[in-house]
């Protein structure tokens, strides 16, 4: 049956549900949620229960349904002797795949060992029209999962679990955070000045203020401004907006989580976030060892630490302390036939996006156990601080687990006159057409002229650590909702 025919079969269907019953009923009063019904011992009464119908087995005078929601399944199992004839002739004829049921009854188990509930009434909580892929094969398309994830939801256990470990992980990562006497707070999405990190910003306009905005890239500053104002711990779970390019790894609009310590190092959030993800981890997966594709991370085990330099050098040889300018660095890459990947044009990169572009094409895909990569070059890291020793360097890390950056963090620069010269030579960058430099932010230097402690902070891609941790292809399949192109007007379902 074409689904046009299963669309109008299951319209006249309706109508046979209309004489008995509401088809879109307000409320239905559960006593227990299907998780729990599947722990409750046989012999237990009076259980109240719904889901959505996944498979239904007429076998004459006994009818078994399966009905699910996103934390597991149980069996209905209805006889025509105790549901009465009329309403048993209403289960076969009224319900279709799809639809919601609920179900009271009482708790047993089958001779075939399933957890069932031997129904005593059944009641109709919601019409499905289109009907549901075919049980066995799930879904399968990712096109499919990543514009209709509400069927891959209903068809694939993984995805299902998945998205619950996903939740689970923030709860428990924000649960350490508040135990160690941070705060969350809310920074504004709509800015002004584009800050926080090097990125290109997406722009909309402002009606009632008439003006253009930017769609953050990055809550920093603005945390940063909360520790001006007398916080000491502070740290948000932020939706970031990026307009750069997508692959594997990288979306345009992303959940980062960034943290901000006052009288911190990087070096105390080096420990910090350690300690943070070995015990969420700990708590979601029940170890610190993940298996991720095949291959075993022991998150508790001690974290290797190299320097942007050494690491560089050791890859492809060479030495980038030797070259002071863009100019030549990119020179000295061609002449070593590494060919970079980047939308925007190398000749008009700064060598601190030059150089990140390089250590990304040699040495990060190389990265696999959890490591600290510290001693940034300066023009890397317009936030933050230069390092006593060696002012060129910053004092600064990031986290690299199987190939990819999951935590940047900093010691943050507090001198407002040395960051004002930092922005202004970012400023000139991207006047030079490098779209991702940061622009200068006066607001944000006259609040740093207030006063500002030792800072250290640090920011976490969410959907990315979970990709990593997970083992998944594609950061999609770390977003519920991923943004996708439209599809072609005459190629799209049309709703009835």
């Amino acid at each position: 049956m074409s689904e046009n025919n299963i669309l109008e079969a299951r319209q006249i269907k309706l109508e046979y549900v209309k004489n008995i019953a509401n088809p879109f009923p307000e409320r239905y009063e559960r006593t227990h949620e299907i998780c729990e019904a599947r722990d409750l011992e046989d012999g237990t009464l009076n259980v109240r229960i719904a889901g959505c119908i996944m498979s239904m087995r007429k076998m004459g005078k006994m009818t078994f349904v399966s009905i699910a929601d996103i934390q597991g399944n149980i069996q209905i199992v209805a006889k025509r002797d105790i549901l009465g004839e009329n309403k048993y002739e209403f289960l076969k004829k009224g319900f279709d795949i799809g639809d919601f049921l609920g179900a009271y009854g009482d708790i047993f188990t089958t001779n075939a060992g399933e957890k069932s509930v031997l129904a005593r009434e059944i009641t109709f909580l919601g019409k499905s029209f289109r009907p549901l892929p075919e049980k066995f094969h799930g879904v399968t398309d990712s096109e499919i999962c990543y514009r209709q994830r509400y069927l891959d939801l209903c068809m694939n256990n993984d995805t299902k679990k998945r998205f619950i470990k996903k939740s689970q992980f923030v709860k428990e990562v924000r649960r350490y955070l508040e135990d160690e006497g941070y705060i969350e707070i809310e920074t504004p999405v709509l800015i002004d000045h584009p800050s926080g990190a090097t990125a290109r910003p997406f722009i909309a306009h402002h009606n009632a203020l008439d003006m253009d905005v930017y769609m953050r890239i990055a809550p920093e500053t603005y945390l940063k401004r909360a520790i001006v104002g007398g916080f000491t711990k502070v740290f948000e779970f932020a939706r970031c907006f990026r307009n750069e390019g997508i692959d594997a790894t990288h979306l345009q609009d992303f959940t980062m989580l960034e943290c901000y310590c006052a009288y911190y190092n990087y070096k105390d959030n080096m420990i910090f976030v350690q300690n943070m993800l070995t015990s969420a981890i700990t708590r979601v997966w029940g170890s610190p060892v993940v298996e991720v594709n095949n291959q075993k991370i022991d998150f508790s085990s001690k974290w290797e630490v190299v320097s942007f330099h050494d690491l560089i050098l050791k890859d492809c040889g060479i030495d980038i302390d030797k070259y002071k300018t863009a100019s030549d660095l990119l020179k000295e890459i061609k002449r070593m036939g590494i060919e970079l990947a980047s939308v925007t044009d190398l000749e008009t990169l700064g060598r601190g996006n030059l150089i990140d572009l390089l250590y990304k094409k040699v040495s990060r895909p190389k990265i696999i156990n959890p490591t600290f990569l510290i001693e940034h070059p300066i023009d890397l890291s317009p936030l933050a601080r230069a390092n006593d020793d060696n002012p060129q360097l910053t004092d600064r890390f990031q986290l690299i687990i199987n190939g990819v950056e999951i935590i940047n963090a900093y010691s943050e620069l507090v001198n407002p006159k040395e960051q004002k010269e930092r922005l202004i030579e970012q400023a000139h960058c991207k006047a030079n057409g490098d779209e991702e430099a940061m622009v200068m932010d006066e607001d944000y230097i006259i609040a740093m002229e207030f006063g500002m402690p030792p800072i250290s902070g640090w920011g976490m891609g969410i959907d990315r650590v979970f990709q990593v941790l997970t083992g998944t292809n594609n950061i999609k399949d770390s977003i519920m909702f991923p943004l996708m192109r439209p599809i072609f007007e005459n190629e799209q379902q049309e709703s009835f």
